[in-house]
C-alpha cells in the first residue's frame, strides 16, 4: 500500500498529508532529544577532548604493584584501561589493589570428584591522594567465574587459566568504571 492509497477527507490522503504527519512527529520528538542532550550526563569513555573523564582524570592515577602473577595481569589490564597517552609523570592519585582467589567445587559425582567449579576472585582497592596520602575512595571488586573440571591435565590447566583471565577482565572493568565515576564526581 502506498502513501497515496491512504484515505483523507474524501477517503484519500495524498503525499502531502503523510509529509505533514512526519513533520509533526519530528516537531514533537526534536525538543525531547535536545532536552536530554543538555541534562548533564557525559560519556565516561567518550571523546570529549581534554576534559574527558576517560582521558584526563584516569591518566592522573598511578597504579601500584600487585603481588603474584595474577596480580601483575590485573595491573597490566588496569594500565591498558587507564593510560591512553602513557603513564603520568606527576600523578595526583594512587591506586592500591590487592588480589585473593579461591576455588570452590560445585558439582560432585558419586565418587566425590568435581565436574564443575567456581573461581571467586576478590580485589579490594583504594584510591589515594598522592599529595596528602588521604584515602579518597575504597571499594571491593569481586568476580564469580564458573568452569568445567576436566580430567586431562592440559585441558584442566587451560580452563582454570581461562577462568582467571575472565575474572581479571571483569574486575579491571569494574575498577576502571568505579574509579572514573569517583574522579568524575570530584572534578
Amino acid at each position: 500500500m502506498s502513501s497515496s492509497d491512504l484515505s483523507n477527507d474524501n477517503g484519500r490522503i495524498g503525499k502531502a498529508g503523510v509529509r505533514r504527519r512526519g513533520l509533526l512527529a519530528f516537531a514533537l520528538v526534536a525538543p525531547a532529544v535536545l532536552a536530554t542532550a543538555a541534562c548533564g550526563f557525559q560519556p565516561m569513555y567518550g571523546n570529549l577532548g581534554a576534559n574527558s573523564i576517560g582521558s584526563a582524570e584516569l591518566q592522573q592515577v598511578e597504579i601500584g604493584g600487585i603481588k603474584d602473577r595474577y596480580g601483575q595481569k590485573l595491573r597490566n589490564l588496569l594500565i591498558d584501561r587507564f593510560y591512553t597517552d602513557g603513564r603520568p609523570a606527576a600523578p595526583r592519585y594512587r591506586l592500591e589493589t590487592a588480589l585473593t582467589a579461591s576455588e570452590q567445587k560445585l558439582s560432585l559425582q558419586k565418587d566425590a570428584t568435581a565436574t564443575r567449579a567456581q573461581l571467586v576472585v576478590n580485589a579490594p582497592y583504594q584510591l589515594i591522594d598522592a599529595a596528602t596520602g588521604k584515602i579518597l575512595f575504597q571499594a571491593n571488586a569481586r568476580s564469580f567465574t564458573s568452569y568445567n573440571v576436566l580430567e586431562q591435565q592440559y585441558g584442566a590447566l587451560a580452563t582454570v587459566e581461562n577462568a582467571y583471565d575472565r575474572a581479571l577482565i571483569e574486575i579491571s572493568n569494574e575498577i576502571t568504571t568505579r574509579v572514573a565515576a569517583e574522579l568524575g564526581r570530584k572534578s
